[in-house]
């Protein structure tokens, strides 16, 4: 190397590095059936062409639903932090929530 520094390719350039540095991989999986589930999962939201309407999925929610915890999960002080995954999950329809750059800028959801 240029300056004598050891550099692993997965630091220089790996899956992690891109999921959470970069922003270049959507997803970072451990093996091929990991991927395979994401990518399965992925398209199941998207219709096969663009004259195609996206599926309708089965919800047994109740749309009148209210969630008394939601009150509880923000903190009184504006300031204090809080988990808004915690919220999101609580909220979509059957508590199914699909996060694309899970692990790239954890500040943005």
């Amino acid at each position: 190397t240029v300056l004598g520094e050891e550099v692993s390719f997965d630091e220089l350039g790996g899956a992690m590095t891109h999921g959470t540095k970069s922003g270049v991989a959507h997803f970072v999986a451990q093996n091929e059936y990991e991927c395979m589930d994401y990518i399965k999962t992925l398209l199941s939201y998207i219709p096969q062409n663009n004259t195609e309407e996206p599926s309708i999925v089965s919800n047994d929610d109740d749309p009148n639903r209210l969630d008394h915890n939601l009150i509880s999960m923000k903190p009184e002080d504006s300031l204090k932090p809080y988990d808004m995954k915690e919220i999101i999950h609580s909220i979509v329809d059957n508590h199914n929530f699909f996060e694309v750059h899970e692990l790239f800028a954890q500040n943005i959801i």
